[in-house]
């Protein structure tokens, strides 16, 4: 489950490179528009893998207060450190737009960025503001808030029940964009068939993305109850595979996420399963959870560095298709590199000194201590071992 955190991350930092860097000219910067649905899914992916695993892992007996400090100290460091970069950036250069899409950077809008509280107003100069990717963390600071009162909701629905409750949360993902179909605004993008107000409306406001993050929540009482059919490789796969094909003949706005929600919970419940059986494969070695621990350092990091890489490149100067991608790939191993060392020497150093109170922070190993166990990947059962402990 950690590795597939990495490839949801680098489907969002592609898409990014290769389409909104504005790298490419022509049909060519068109056709690269196709990466948009995929980067949208992987934000619905994440979005529904944090209540699945925040349930999974649930201790009985965890407080409130507690959770939160854990969520404060995981996700508000990294967030500071790319805000800040993004702020440098504008600050030194006085640039204006740099890719293809706006990235407001007034003192309004980078407050609100800050305090991750931009994904809450209808203005895409301040919900795509300064580190534009920092909006979906707007949306799971919303979730992490409420996450202990919606388990408390969860647990208490009976397991026969879960099955109707998790096809009702799908319905309840898929009228939403019909909701966001009615609402008329300006044009945000030429290559964006979505107006300003729908696309605030149906993909950036948190409590409208709130249900795939329940959708993560049932899934998982749906697995640790029992109730959960078995997903087959033919769900996990051709499933995911039919519905992103049936994107582009379906309204814009289920491009944004939604026709992919219920696609993503059953990739996600496979993957758990197949961790708990220990046939996870690939995603399970070292590289890869190495990669997928550093893949939240790596989501927010990368958007600075492209908008520096954008501007050293020239804002209005293309390459040609050989030249483009090779820039694209050298940015994205840039990031990656980058990301591994922010999460080493800086994510996971915080995290480990902050988010526990004193009393429970693990003691450092000193010289007369046997050499401690270094840490690695906890398998879906010691985690479900803990949990039940």
């Amino acid at each position: 489950m950690t590795g597939v955190r990495f490839v949801l991350a680098l489907a969002v930092v592609l898409s990014h490179m290769a389409h909104v860097s504005g790298l490419f000219d022509g049909p060519l910067q068109m056709g690269l528009g196709a990466l948009e649905p995929l980067a949208a899914a992987a934000v619905t992916g994440f979005f529904i893998l944090s209540g699945f695993v925040l349930t999974w892992a649930h201790r009985a007996g965890d407080r409130p207060r507690a959770f939160w400090r854990r969520r404060l100290w995981k996700i508000f460091p990294n967030h500071v450190l790319a805000w800040a970069l993004a702020v440098a950036f504008f600050a030194s250069t006085g640039a204006g737009q740099v890719l293809t899409m706006r990235t407001g950077h007034g003192p309004g809008a980078a407050a609100a960025n800050l305090l991750l509280l931009q994904a809450w107003v209808p203005d895409a100069d301040w919900f795509f503001s300064l580190n534009t990717p920092a909006w979906s963390i707007s949306c799971e600071a919303f979730f992490y808030a409420l996450f202990p009162a919606l388990l408390v909701l969860v647990l208490r629905i009976p397991a026969h029940r879960l099955r109707a409750v998790w096809a009702g949360t799908v319905l309840v993902i898929l009228t939403l964009p019909l909701i966001a179909l009615t609402i008329a605004g300006p044009v945000l993008y030429e290559w964006l068939p979505v107006n300003e107000n729908s696309l605030w409306f149906g993909y950036v406001l948190p409590p409208v993305r709130l249900p795939e993050f329940v959708l993560g929540i049932v899934t998982a009482r749906l697995l640790q109850t029992g109730c959960l059919p078995r997903p087959t490789r033919a769900w996990t796969r051709v499933l995911p595979a039919a519905v992103l094909l049936s994107v582009p003949f379906l309204p814009p706005q289920y491009a944004l996420g939604a026709a992919m929600a219920a696609p993503m919970a059953v990739v996600i419940a496979g993957l758990a399963l197949a961790d708990v059986e220990d046939r996870s494969g690939r995603l399970a070695g070292p590289a890869a959870v190495a990669l997928g621990d550093s893949s939240y350092a790596l989501y927010l990091i990368h958007f600075p560095l492209l908008l520096i890489a954008r501007w050293l490149l020239g804002v209005d100067h293309t390459f040609t298709a050989w030249t483009g991608c090779s820039a694209v790939l050298a940015l994205a191993v840039l990031s990656v590199g980058a990301a591994r060392v922010v999460h080493r020497c800086y994510e996971r150093p915080l995290t480990r000194a902050w988010s526990r109170p004193a009393s429970r922070r693990p003691a450092l190993p000193g010289p007369t201590r046997p050499r401690q166990e270094q840490p690695g990947r906890a398998s879906w059962k010691q985690v479900e071992r803990t949990r039940r402990e």
